[in-house]
């Protein structure tokens, strides 16, 4: 009978315990690499993928985006999107089609607010992407009573990782197909926490950044899981690789033009 017992308890325990790990496991945190998710549609490198992945991951809310500097529409990070149902704004310099609601505006940081009220944007939407080939770090520190849960915003990958630039503001500047243009992936990083968001992900090209607001993050590493090398600078950074000219990116300023540093721009009045 103490034999039975003894048994009966050994197996309870056991029990016990392959119960535990299963549990475990199924509780594990799930760590996100969004290399693995890059894949192109209608975007210009792999933003389709990680996009989808990182929706996938937190969720949506009103599954509406803003993007400008998509020129036309045709390639652009919110088209795979809006072909999937999303609605939203699109904005460009050069291209007016009101039917995919893409509208002609020239967008500085002292009217960007100003547009968001004109094309009534909601305070609160899943995505905002920035492409405009200069004043991004700019524009996206002058939005002020919108909060984007996710920003994916372009970054000069030919800037190095430790390497603070942000180029000086000219309202009216423009890319003069020099590497001359936005800013450096660290300053883009001080600005994104600086406005409370976390930086998760660049992609393979060393074009496009991708951050999530703070506290959906928190709430998704709470519940579910993380992304792989979050905030961490050195891992994230991806070197330009679209041209020939230094670190990758595209050719040497001529003008030798100076930078201004984000950590000024962000903290010195």
């Amino acid at each position: 009978m103490k034999v039975i017992v003894s048994i009966q308890q050994t197996f309870g325990y056991s029990l016990l315990l392959l119960l535990g790990v299963i549990s475990a496991s199924l509780h594990a945190t799930e760590i996100i690499d969004l290399s693995k998710s890059e894949f192109k549609v209608y975007s210009q490198n792999g933003e389709d993928g990680v996009i989808q992945k990182i929706f996938q991951s937190i969720g949506t809310t009103s599954k509406y985006y803003v993007e400008f500097g998509g020129q036309d529409g045709v390639q652009c990070n919110t088209r795979y999107l809006r072909e999937a149902g999303w609605q939203g704004l699109l904005m460009d310099g050069s291209y007016n089609i009101p039917k995919i609601n893409l509208y002609q505006e020239f967008i500085t940081a002292a009217n960007i607010n100003a547009l968001f009220a004109k094309y009534h944007v909601p305070e609160e939407f899943d995505l905002l992407s920035i492409d405009i080939d200069f004043n991004d770090f700019y524009v996206w520190k002058a939005i002020e009573g919108y909060h984007p849960r996710v920003v994916v915003i372009e970054y000069n990958g030919a800037h190095l990782v430790d390497e603070d630039k942000v180029v000086i503001y000219d309202a009216y500047g423009k890319w003069d197909r020099t590497n001359y243009f936005g800013a450096s992936l660290l300053a883009l990083y001080n600005l994104g926490r600086f406005k409370g968001y976390s930086l998760v992900y660049a992609n393979a090209n060393g074009v496009n950044l991708f951050f999530i607001r703070d506290d959906i993050l928190s709430a998704f590493e709470t519940s579910s899981g993380k992304f792989k090398h979050t905030n961490n600078v050195k891992a994230i950074y991806q070197p330009a690789q679209y041209g020939r000219g230094p670190n990758g990116g595209h050719p040497q300023d001529p003008k030798m033009r100076p930078y201004v540093s984000s950590m000024d721009l962000l903290y010195t009045k």
